[in-house]
């Protein structure tokens, strides 16, 4: 009876949710994010080891900055130096890297043979007397120092060794461009599993952002902060005002500058969201105004602050970017004009302007680079393929636009603000630097990749789609919509091996 009367009074075991709730408990990862993970680091994989080196748009430049961090912990542009190393240039000739890139009837060249005379010649050649001027120069070096480490663990090896290292140090950013999709998604629809994993499952399914995101380039680091800069924004505005929010937000704009010119573009959403907290806390004391600003201020001065310190002390321009875009006169009307030809046909009392690509840049640039256009761009599916994408990509715009609008009555509009506010300045960006190449005489400068950054709303903009699928059939619909991505993906991956093995 006593026995009985112990058992009784002693505490049960916890329950599921209290185990989970615990604080002292490290947090589970759901496996389907967990799923998504693995799958983008092994695609991202695949991607960094089939495509030949040198075959990723501006690889060879980025990979000149990085050898040169890694060689001698230096930064490029220097006007006394050649752009590559010794070794480089060798291993681009040896491989018929030059002769490929851009060229589709041209295969690179390697054998068991000639790999092992590159062997006993790469050891004699010198891979620390490059670092001359290159426009990937300008960037800051944040992102290379990934690749730089990937470079060292690399050693001892051959260039090509040394290459697939430093695409792996861009490669390890893709899943945290997928964590930070799927957190995204979570403060915008809620914790619902289905939402999150057809969000997240953008980033790690369509094949361009793998594929530059397992080459040698800044810009896998790019999608990963702002990713997160996307989340930490909405997070910061669907929750209660807070010094940590706002810092976090800060921090990873700041880092993000310290990665790519780009980033600047973020910088208005950041004061959004401070505006819109600011008014939250309006009836606060202005010490707490004063915390809120502070929280901003801060991790910009520890970031972009000390970029540009350093920058200072090395004679370099720390935004070179930023100010060449901003310099000099425009002709607004012409620009106007650029924008209405960029997505719309051109009606007769408009002067044709001189774009240098064929057929509505809309198609070309935003379609056919953001779906499927690998190598240098060259490697391209039937023009078939890109007009099914394109009615595609309208009806998901449409789609998602018409779930904005359904729930209008319930949407945080402070956030639907923040995120317009980051599309319009890196639009704005975009098309301002286009539009001064252009005239300034270069070939052009809009790629479909610089509009990765904004992935995450891309994911969104998918599970919103989905949401309008009535709930008996949403699980059924997301699970084609994810096999209909990882179909393409394989498709893909089979162009690029018939490209430059076939």
């Amino acid at each position: 009876m006593v026995a009985a009367m112990r058992i009784a009074e002693a505490p049960s075991a916890p329950s599921r949710e209290a185990r989970t709730a615990d604080p002292r408990r490290w947090p589970t990862v759901p496996f389907p994010l967990a799923a998504l993970l693995l799958v983008s680091v092994c695609l991202g994989a695949t991607w960094a080891i089939l495509v030949p080196a040198f075959n990723a748009p501006d690889e060879t430049l980025h990979f000149a900055y990085a050898q040169v961090l890694a060689e001698r912990f230096d930064l490029p542009g220097d006007p006394e130096l050649p752009a590559f190393s010794t070794e480089q240039s060798r291993g681009a000739d040896v491989l018929n890297a030059d002769q490929t890139a851009g060229q589709p009837g041209v295969k690179p060249e390697w054998s068991a043979d000639l790999e092992a005379r590159w062997r006993a010649e790469d050891a004699r050649l010198a891979a620390d007397d490059g670092g001359g001027p290159t426009a990937a120069a300008l960037n800051p070096p944040m992102a290379y120092l990934w690749n730089a480490l990937g470079y060292r663990a690399a050693q001892p090896g051959t260039l090509f060794d040394h290459l697939l290292g430093a695409r792996a140090g861009t490669l390890i950013w893709l899943p945290v461009t997928v964590l930070a999709v799927w957190l995204l998604a979570g403060e915008v629809f809620g914790r619902r599993r289905l939402a999150q994993l057809a969000a997240a499952a953008v980033p790690a399914l369509l094949p361009m952002l793998t594929f530059v995101s397992s080459s040698v380039t800044p810009d896998g680091m790019l999608y990963a902060t702002w990713s997160l800069a996307l989340w930490l924004g909405t997070r910061a505005l669907r929750r209660s005002p807070s010094v940590a929010n706002l810092a976090a937000l800060a921090g990873v704009v700041g880092l993000a500058c310290t990665v790519k010119a780009t980033s600047y573009a973020l910088v208005p959403g950041v004061l959004v969201v401070l505006a819109v907290s600011a008014w939250r806390t309006r009836r606060h004391q202005a010490r707490r105004l004063g915390a809120l600003a502070a929280a901003v201020a801060l991790p910009l001065a520890l970031t972009i602050g000390v970029w540009f310190a350093i920058a200072s002390g090395l004679e370099r321009r720390a935004a070179a970017q930023l100010v060449d875009a901003t310099a000099g006169t425009t002709n607004y009307r012409e620009f106007a004009s650029y924008l209405w030809q960029f997505y719309l046909p051109r009606p007769p009392f408009l002067t044709d302007y001189r774009f240098t690509t064929e057929g509505l840049p809309l198609m070309e640039v935003w379609i056919k680079h953001t779906w499927a256009a690998f190598g240098w761009l060259e490697v391209r599916f039937s023009d078939g393929v890109y007009r099914a994408l394109a009615v595609l990509s309208g009806v998901l715009v449409l789609l998602a636009a018409a779930r904005l609008w359904l729930a209008r009555r319930r949407i945080d509009w402070a956030v639907v603000g923040f995120l317009a506010a980051v599309v319009a300045a890196l639009l704005i960006g975009l098309h301002w630097t286009d539009y001064r190449q252009t005239e300034a005489g270069s070939k052009g400068f809009m790629q479909g990749r610089y509009l990765f950054p904004l992935i995450g709303i891309a994911g969104l903009a998918v599970a919103g789609a989905l949401d309008l699928v009535p709930r008996r059939l949403r699980g059924s619909a997301t699970g084609i919509t994810i096999g209909a991505l990882a179909t393409f993906h394989v498709l893909c991956l089979g162009l690029v091996l018939d490209r430059f093995y076939a």
